[in-house]
């Protein structure tokens, strides 16, 4: 069990079908995590139930916040991305002289059918189909505390999610740059398929105008 190091997933589950779904990717997700020995914080949005719309800004900065002072160390997946306990340990290693990294620079989908399969008919875990990227995936992330109380955590400004991520990764650059250039363990980013209930990313998103605005 990596004892200083937590893994955030920031999870808030939707009205309707779409949050059934996203429930039952989640649990079948979640008993994965379980199996790594990992130290698990499933980080909730203290808002979500006031504001009506899930924010991973708030979600992941009120995780550090409450986590117990001994993890001195966060690695943030989405709840949607398959556990790799291999991605997990290497960026634990990585912190030892870093103050974060990110996780992926290469990622592959499960399909609708294929994730449906597996959460709802108990079929196999079926791996992901081909890579659907060679580039670096901003989301995941790993950080020490020193790092993100250094930059302010995330800005809850941008609403549910969608370039808080990249907002987040920026500062860090700036503001607490690594001593050596980016590596990546050779993992892939896995993730499953569910309902979009936001993915826009025109200028008609607020989160889009915040960031061209900030940066």
């Amino acid at each position: 069990m990596l004892t200083t190091t937590a893994v955030i997933v920031p999870f808030g589950r939707p009205q309707g079908e779409a949050g059934e779904i996203r429930e039952g990717v989640w649990q079948k997700l979640r008993a994965e995590w379980e199996r790594t020995g990992c130290n698990l914080i499933v980080s909730a949005d203290p808002q979500f139930r006031v504001r009506g719309k899930f924010s991973v800004s708030r979600a992941i900065n009120s995780a550090v916040k409450h986590a117990p002072p001994e993890f001195d160390r966060f690695v943030c997946f989405g709840a949607d991305m398959f556990p790799s306990l291999p991605t997990v340990e290497w960026a634990a290693a990585e912190l030892d002289t870093e103050p974060w990294t990110l996780l992926f620079d290469r990622g592959a989908s499960v399909s609708e059918a294929g994730t449906k399969g597996w959460v709802v008919a108990g079929h196999e875990f079926d791996h992901a189909e081909p890579e659907v990227f060679q580039s670096p995936c901003v989301g995941p992330i790993a950080f020490t505390r020193q790092a993100f109380e250094r930059v302010g955590g995330f800005d809850e400004r941008y609403q549910g999610w969608a370039y808080e991520d990249v907002d987040f990764w920026y500062r860090l650059q700036r503001d607490t740059p690594r001593t050596k250039p980016q590596a990546y363990p050779g993992t892939a980013l896995i993730q499953l398929w569910h309902p979009q209930d936001h993915h826009d990313l025109t200028s008609e998103n607020p989160n889009v105008r915040l960031f061209s605005a900030t940066w």
